[in-house]
């Protein structure tokens, strides 16, 4: 009697036990963890039984279950998470009128009968996907939509497709591909670009401008299914982006300055210091250093664009990443680098070409000819192609020419603002001078003249200061008299006119 009473106390203790290690968390304990400040890293608040609270560094707070699951494909059973729901966004704060997205005890609720499911050999990810797919047609889906945007968006813009197209079968279509497109939530978007960031993360990246690309992609989905095929829903994609870290744009790798030099004489001697160089890598490259253009355009630079009679070479719009032709005036320097192109190249129609695959370079092309230089880090600085126009920019501004004009030879700005007024012809000859300057000015460079951008002393700065203060009060003149006779011969009335140059 004493025995059967002891092990009834003991059977008591130890469900009790079970009890405790299976329900670890608390509704005060919960909005605690909510009200810490937060961390680091992804962090995971265990309620047993195969719940968890998960804390992101962004301040969102959301329930998984972690279950394993084998279906008839699978050789074994697969470790899987269950997305339950949101405990907290980002963006709500604890106070006294805060209520839970996803409660505790709803939680444990959703825990449980996705366990139920599990015992009846169901995947509850895959039941929750299909409950949500009922009553849609496969034309609704979101990976179908996907696909019918990028189509459309080939006819216009097809370099970036195969890019977006990456975007989609590496990160997106596994979180939203099955999902009809009316029945995603706000909460389904966040998850999916919390899961692409975590995976950067996992590889130490801080922040990843692939999850925020991912996110915009999402937006233009949704804008495409709404104002192209009439979905009648709402683009609940825009803003969510800002669940996500802040990406900030690393500076493009480029050497400074007083290294420019080196580096114009290391691509000058490539061939000779690596025999396998080909003779188009250090064309490319020189003409590069002074052209300043972005590798794509000069990768696909045909022969067909160069206009011999004025020496210009003419980039179409539909090369161009602002979607606007842009004209490169070419100096003589850069017209020997072309022609010496010609016997090998001439009969593809494009003036660099690779071979071997038959076909233009590709991305990699100046990449790995810097990289074989040695512009990794040891014994160089990093460099990329794309760092080429950094250096020409700094390098122009140091050379005294204006920022508008130096913009618009980078192709960065707009022809539909203002400072259009340095497109094309009207001040074509300007921009002719500087390339024809900057080319002049890396032979210098080459030769070793003493050019130096190196601190002034005080006398030489205030000197300095007044000779460039002279020479912007001279371009801001000229420039206001280019604008007023372009806007007069477009039409515009004295009055406005007059109106204008009162404001300049």
């Amino acid at each position: 009697m004493l025995l059967n009473l002891l092990l009834k106390h003991l059977t008591s203790f130890m469900a009790a036990l079970i009890m405790r290690k299976d329900y670890r968390l608390t509704d005060n304990g919960v909005k605690s963890i909510a009200k810490q400040s937060t961390p680091d890293k992804v962090t995971r608040h265990s309620d047993g039984n195969s719940l968890s609270l998960i804390q992101h560094p962004n301040g969102s707070l959301f329930w998984q279950m972690a279950y394993r699951y084998q279906s008839d494909k699978d050789i074994k059973p697969k470790q899987k998470t269950y997305q339950i729901g949101i405990y907290k966004s980002s963006k709500q704060v604890i106070d006294s009128s805060f209520k839970p997205q996803v409660s505790l005890k709803q939680a444990r609720n959703e825990r449980d009968k996705a366990k139920a499911l599990l015992a009846d050999g169901i995947d509850p990810t895959e039941h929750k996907s299909v409950k949500k797919n009922n009553n849609f047609e496969q034309k609704d889906l979101f990976k179908v939509i996907a696909k019918r945007y990028l189509d459309e968006k080939s006819k216009t813009t097809a370099k970036n497709v195969q890019k977006l197209q990456g975007f989609l079968d590496n990160h997106i279509l596994k979180h939203l591909g099955d999902y009809p497109i009316g029945s995603i939530t706000a909460q389904d978007i966040i998850k999916t670009g919390l899961s692409i960031q975590a995976t950067f993360e996992q590889q130490g990246k801080h922040t990843s401008e692939t999850a925020h690309k991912c996110m915009g992609l999402i937006s233009a989905i949704f804008e495409y299914a709404i104002n192209t095929l009439g979905y009648d829903i709402t683009n609940i994609a825009i803003g969510r982006n800002k669940a996500l870290r802040p990406h900030k744009a690393e500076r493009m790798k480029a050497v400074e300055q007083h290294q420019f030099p080196d580096l114009l004489r290391n691509i000058d001697q490539y061939i000779n210091n690596h025999p396998n160089a080909h003779e188009q890598t250090v064309a490319g490259l020189q003409l590069m250093t002074l052209c300043f253009v972005r590798t794509k355009e000069l990768r696909h630079f045909e022969w067909s664009e160069i206009d011999y009679h004025k020496s210009v070479w003419r980039i179409p719009a539909h090369k161009m990443k602002m979607r606007q032709d842009h004209i490169i005036p070419l100096s003589p320097q850069a017209m020997a680098i072309i022609e010496r192109m010609r016997p090998l190249t001439e009969e593809t129609g494009y003036v660099f070409y690779n071979f071997e695959s038959n076909k233009p370079y590709s991305e990699a092309w100046f990449n790995q000819a810097l990289q074989r230089m040695g512009y990794t880090g040891a014994p160089y600085p990093k460099m990329t192609g794309h760092g080429f126009r950094q250096l020409a920019s700094t390098g122009l501004y140091e050379l005294q020419f204006s920022e508008s004009l130096i913009e618009i030879q980078l192709a960065h700005l707009e022809q539909s603002s203002v400072r259009r007024r340095y497109d094309l012809s009207e001040h074509l000859a300007e921009r002719q001078m500087m390339m024809y300057r900057w080319a002049n000015y890396l032979d210098d460079l080459r030769a070793g003249k003493a050019i130096s951008f190196d601190l002034l002393t005080p006398d030489e700065l205030a000197k300095e200061m007044d000779s460039r203060s002279e020479q912007a009060t001279d371009i801001a003149l000229h420039d206001k008299d280019i604008l007023i006779k372009s806007l007069r011969a477009q039409g515009v009335s004295q009055e406005v006119l007059a109106k204008l140059a009162e404001q300049l």
